[in-house]
């Protein structure tokens, strides 16, 4: 049994577990002051505060518990109580405010080569579609995938996850398809598995087989569909790569027929389903989704008012991606909208090469409050137990509750949540807990 403490903080937030921050509309509520948690092999045990007006300020037997693993009650408070004999080791964090790490339920980190001359496209006024025309899109990254080794690809995809975890990430979801064949849907799917075993924390791998239809099945998005869901996806997932699987539910892509058929497919294999919709048109797929009970829905720009009738908390998490509103300049989802309705919400960086290249969960949070209607605590919130539940992790990451995986930042002392919309982007964290490279400055 590895013990920690952590003490010295002078304000915990997230500390709440996913039922009650549904309770509270999605929101965190007020952090613990004078705070400390415990933690066991990873895990948290126990949280509370310092009573530090008892016993003329000494810290030896004035503290409360505010949350503890159920069962350990009696054991923490002995550890508690002679937290200063040494026997179980320490870090004092100097006042600093602490934040579970972020989760990013919506990232495409693996892939080949680079697309950043398409933003050049879109700034002379190209759109998506044209930038797919011109070679550019997906099927420009299908290309240099397929083209790239196993080797190289991990040393990319490593140097992106590296990023992000300096940047406070300590869960994530990876998809696939840029490969769009089975051996490279398949090399993607292990590099994701590699990823997480390097990195120490948890990734989910993330089968999108029906991302565009390659150039082997042009005109033919049936058969193509058909292949993957009925071939492609047992075999990946008997090979043990696949998590949850995922279908881009557009005009021009795949359609709600492909979606009802993955989600069957998905199904029979105990999988959970996302989906990417509503990104440029409305075409029936939030009702649709909520039918089939996915997992969560993703985008959600373009919204009909039938689609916003079929909203509210029984329906499955939506994810907003403001950075791709900002790359392709889109409209961006009306989070604060949905909200209103009882909607769960989370969010994602999205990020993909081409559409949204940055990944930065500092800019995300910072564009879903000013454009998204979020308030700075609720976006908070969508950034680390709600993104949790858009992976179906609702109960193990995204919190520092008791039996949570201890994943967290430190700020300086006075940070509030409205501090990172302020800096829109900058990095406030000075330290990161999440995994094997971490703690680092």
């Amino acid at each position: 049994m590895a013990l920690h403490l952590y003490h010295g903080i002078s304000a915990l937030w997230g500390h709440e577990d996913y039922q009650a921050v549904c309770r509270q509309g999605g929101q965190l509520g007020d952090p613990l002051e004078d705070a400390w948690f415990l933690v066991e092999d990873g895990m948290v045990l126990a949280t509370g505060k310092w009573d530090l007006k008892a016993d003329a300020g000494s810290k030896s037997h004035a503290f409360h518990m505010h949350s503890v693993r159920e069962g350990r009650q009696v054991e923490v408070t002995q550890i508690m109580s002679g937290w200063q004999d040494g026997h179980c080791p320490r870090t004092d964090l100097e006042g600093a405010v602490v934040i579970p790490a972020f989760v990013d339920p919506h990232t495409h980190l693996v892939w080949a080569g680079d697309r950043s001359n398409e933003l050049a496209m879109r700034l002379a006024g190209a759109t998506y579609s044209q930038v797919a025309e011109r070679g550019g899109g997906i099927l420009s990254s299908v290309r240099q995938l397929r083209a790239s080794s196993e080797e190289a690809l991990m040393g990319e995809s490593l140097a992106r996850l590296q990023r992000l975890m300096a940047l406070g990430v300590g869960t994530l979801e990876i998809k696939s398809g840029y490969g769009l064949e089975l051996e490279a849907e398949a090399k993607t799917l292990r590099v994701a598995r590699s990823l997480s075993q390097w990195a120490g924390i948890p990734i989910q791998s993330t089968f999108l087989g029906l991302h565009a239809v390659p150039p082997e099945f042009q005109g033919k998005p049936k058969a193509y569909a058909k292949v993957v869901v009925e071939d492609w996806l047992p075999r990946l997932t008997d090979l043990g790569l696949v998590d949850a699987v995922d279908i881009f539910c557009e005009l021009g892509y795949f359609d709600l027929e492909d979606l009802e058929n993955l989600a069957l497919g998905a199904q029979r294999l105990g999988l959970p389903v996302k989906a990417h919709l509503n990104q440029f048109h409305s075409i029936g797929g939030v009702k649709v989704a909520k039918r089939l009970g996915l997992l969560s829905m993703d985008h959600l720009e373009v919204l009909s008012e039938d689609d916003e009738c079929s909203l509210g908390p029984d329906g499955p998490i939506a994810v907003g991606l403001p950075l791709c509103s900002l790359y392709l300049g889109i409209p961006y989802a009306p989070l604060g909208r949905m909200l209103q309705r009882g909607q769960r919400i989370a969010l994602g960086s999205d990020l993909n090469p081409g559409s949204a290249p940055s990944g930065n969960p500092w800019l995300t949070w910072g564009l879903a409050s000013l454009n998204c209607g979020l308030d700075p605590r609720t976006a908070l919130a969508s950034m680390t137990i709600m993104a949790a539940a858009a992976m179906g992790m609702q109960d193990s990451a995204g919190s520092l509750y008791p039996g949570y995986r201890a994943a967290f930042m430190t700020m300086s002392h006075g940070f509030q949540p409205a501090t990172a919309v302020a800096g829109m982007g900058l990095n406030l964290a000075t330290k990161v807990y999440a995994g094997n490279l971490l703690p680092q400055s």
